[in-house]
């Protein structure tokens, strides 16, 4: 049985939400719980939850998987691993406040254009609706595997991870190294506050920012007839409900953070970016699973997949963790449905389709069917889930309807992401732990050479010197990898900007191409969503080769100055949307013709001249006027005809000029405006790696000097001394051995 610890209510087995309150059990609520640095020996089993009181169990053994189904130490041993991971979970004192987090239970103005007639639909369980469900089976005990079964793949190693950071640090402060200990510090943070970001996108209409209230039970996201999301909503944990703003720049400013509410959240939401306009809406919200390090982003859906906005999606998808593609139930997945899922899923490979809308259309299994089916022709291996969130909304007030909503499935998907993003963080710790083991050991090794052969301590010590020299000129502020750093950052910013330049060219010669091979004034509208897809495109393939080019050069000065070590990761600046937002004139305006008076009266007067002349020498010749008038009216009208066929031609010649004109300039404002951003994106990231790799040469400067130090002080013991200060180094050394030995998270 599941036991509910928001209400108590025991649950039957398998149970996901509970039936009295409609709490995910699956996804317990415990607040993140301050570091415990408890002086442990060396065991990397004792999953030492939190600074907890009394029992330090000394299980010194191996660990191995983390349900040890002891009965009371049990919930303690559950606070340890939760904090960290995916799952905020259970905590006696998180209890009482589990109702809380979501103040805004009414849902009437967050529902879709659903009817509430819905006939019941039976949800037959999906064959490929849980492929990540394998660790939510085994539940002995009733409270403990509760909290356990959603991410006990990832936990162990969290905890395992946190408690190699406590002995490193421990062990830092013995060697008086407080910046190892620092370092181990910032590699804590991280993990404890790493967030898995999941974006929804798709089709605008689709229902995204109904599938998000859904999930969080809030209405935080607006949904209506009339609304359509116009920028990115991220949602995220906050300990108090509060709205963020983020305004476009003013000139060459930052992005300016305005402070709302979240009754303006409709507005904010569905007014486009531009001058003045948002970038993006931040929500926090004291969520359960929000608590738990999940990070949702509602994208915008407008224009479709296949336009600028697509391509957009694309480009946050490649800092995602995880995505939810939704469509909803009333068609099968198109072609430009599929291209992006293809395109999505290379980026980001935690990737589900959400079908939504099940509630409203009683096919819905068969379009599942037609839609897995798609997926495989095309090669795309993802989850597909189908849900309903009107149903999932209802069920605050009737938790009967979750089995029918289908979100038991979705919400396992989002704690797997959440779980391989905590197993990644864990790895990133871990290389911390390395980093900084190697260097609490160069002192330790020097030391033991010095006391293993006295007769060859000048030498060693000799070495050191050297070494410690080189270490300082690394250090020293006319350090060579600073002049490379410096170069390779301007080769980049002129290579990215060459590449950007030669894309934006080759788009405009085909737009142009396009342009002359018709009127604008009929294929203007259909040229501009495409040039502006185009050059969303080659924007994002120029922003992943930037992103490919800082991270080779970030590698290559690492490994040449001998300055590796730790977890690194580039922070890029986003994307703006200028692809999509820069001014074009609309088909209106294109389709005006130039001089238009002035056509009309070059027409009239070269079809009347030619009849008027011919007249005119009958006249004067005595000829029969009846056959001379035929014969001017045949001639007029030819060259009537012709005139007009010119006129035509110049005219179009004219709106085709006018075309190219108005898309050069777009091009040129997007070359513009994202120059700028990789010029101060490669800047910033400069600064990144100078910061870093100063970091690492002090580090590595400070561990030599201890190192020197300690073989300068092994070389003056005395035999007995000797042997004693040997023994200490054993011990010290099985210690580290222990640090580094530890079983790491998978990932």
């Amino acid at each position: 049985m599941a036991v509910c610890t928001s209400c108590g209510l025991r649950n039957e087995e398998g149970a996901v939400f509970c039936a009295r309150c409609n709490h995910f059990l699956e996804w317990e609520d415990t607040p993140p719980q301050p570091p415990a640095p408890e002086p442990e020996p060396e065991d990397e089993s004792v999953p030492e939850p939190e600074s907890d009181p009394e029992p330090e169990p000394e299980g010194e053994s191996v660990p191995e998987p983390e349900p040890e189904p002891d009965p009371e130490p049990e919930p303690e041993d559950e606070a340890g691993p939760p904090e960290e991971e995916l799952e905020p979970e259970e905590d006696p004192v998180s209890e009482v406040p589990l109702p809380e987090p979501e103040p805004e239970r009414e849902v009437e103005p967050v529902r879709e254009v659903s009817e509430p007639d819905v006939e019941p639909v039976r949800e037959v369980s999906e064959p490929d609706v849980e492929p990540v469900q394998e660790h939510s089976e085994p539940r002995p005990e009733p409270e403990s595997t509760e909290s356990q079964t959603a991410g006990s793949g990832s936990l162990p190693p969290v905890t395992r991870v946190l408690e190699t950071i406590d002995q490193g640090a421990r062990l830092a402060r013995e060697q008086g190294r407080p910046d190892l200990v620092e370092h181990l510090e910032q590699a804590r943070g991280r993990l404890r506050h790493g967030t898995a970001t999941v974006a929804v996108v798709g089709e605008f209409k689709q229902g995204k920012s109904t599938l998000v209230n859904a999930l969080l039970q809030t209405a935080v996201c607006p949904v209506d007839a009339d609304i359509v999301t116009a920028v990115p909503t991220v949602v995220g944990h906050g300990e108090k409900v509060s709205v963020t703003a983020y305004l476009e720049p003013v000139g060459d400013g930052p992005v300016r953070p305005v402070q709302a509410s979240l009754n303006d959240i409709r507005e904010l939401v569905a007014t486009s970016s531009g001058d003045g306009g948002q970038r993006y809406v931040e929500v926090h919200l004291p969520h359960r699973m929000l608590r738990a390090g999940l990070r949702l982003i509602d994208t915008p859906g407008v224009g479709g997949l296949d336009s600028a906005y697509g391509q957009l999606a694309l480009g946050a998808l490649q800092t995602a963790d995880g995505a939810l593609f939704v469509t909803d139930a009333s068609q099968e997945l198109t072609a430009p449905e599929l291209d992006f899922l293809r395109s999505a899923t290379s980026r980001c490979p935690n990737t589900a389709v959400v079908i939504s809308k099940t509630d409203l259309y009683p096919e819905w299994r068969r379009m599942v069917e037609l839609n897995q089916s798609h997926l495989r022709a095309a090669g795309i291996e993802v989850p597909v889930l189908p849900v309903s969130s009107f149903l999932r909304l209802r069920a605050t007030t009737d938790p009967s309807l979750n089995e029918e909503a289908g979100f038991a499935p979705l919400v396992t998907f989002l704690a797997s992401v959440v779980s391989t993003q905590a197993g990644r963080a864990a790895e990133q710790a871990a290389a911390e732990v390395d980093f900084v083991a190697e260097h609490l050991a160069a002192a330790t090794q020097a030391e033991r050479a010095v006391l293993a052969e006295p007769v060859r301590s000048a030498d060693v010590i000799e070495d050191l010197d050297r070494t410690r020299q080189r270490a300082a000129g690394l250090a020293a502020a006319s350090a060579g990898w600073k002049v490379a750093l410096a170069d390779g950052v301007q080769d980049l910013i002129a290579d990215v900007d060459h590449d950007l330049q030669q894309r934006l060219r080759s788009v405009l010669r085909e737009v142009e191409g396009i342009i002359d091979a018709g009127d604008p004034a009929e294929t203007w509208s259909d040229i501009e969503v495409w040039l502006r897809r185009q050059v969303a495109t080659a924007v994002l393939q120029n922003r992943e080769l930037l992103q490919s080019r800082a991270t080779d050069l970030a590698t290559d000065l690492a490994v040449d100055f001998e300055l590796t070590g730790g977890a690194f990761a580039l922070r890029l600046r986003g994307l703006s949307d200028v692809s999509e937002t820069a001014a074009m004139p609309d088909a209106a305006a294109i389709a005006l013709r130039p001089g238009r008076l002035q056509s009309i009266m070059m027409v009239t007067r070269t079809t009347t001249f030619g009849p008027m002349l011919i007249m005119g020498v009958a006249g004067l010749f005595g000829l029969a006027m009846p056959l001379v008038g035929v014969a001017a009216a045949a001639v007029g009208a030819g060259l009537g005809r012709r005139a007009l066929r010119e006129e035509t031609e110049r005219v179009r010649s004219g709106r085709r000029l006018q075309a190219k004109a108005a898309a050069r300039k777009y091009v040129e404002e997007v070359s513009f405006v994202l120059g700028k951003e990789s010029r101060d994106s490669l800047r910033e990231t400069q600064r990144q790696l100078r910061d870093d790799f100063q970091a690492r040469a002090e580090v590595l400067e400070a561990s030599v000097a201890a190192a020197h130090r300690a073989a300068q002080q092994a070389s003056a013991l005395t035999p007995e001394a000797r042997a004693a200060r040997s023994r200490e180094l054993d011990a010290h050394t099985d210690r580290l051995a222990q640090l580094t030995s530890r079983p790491r998270g998978t990932g």
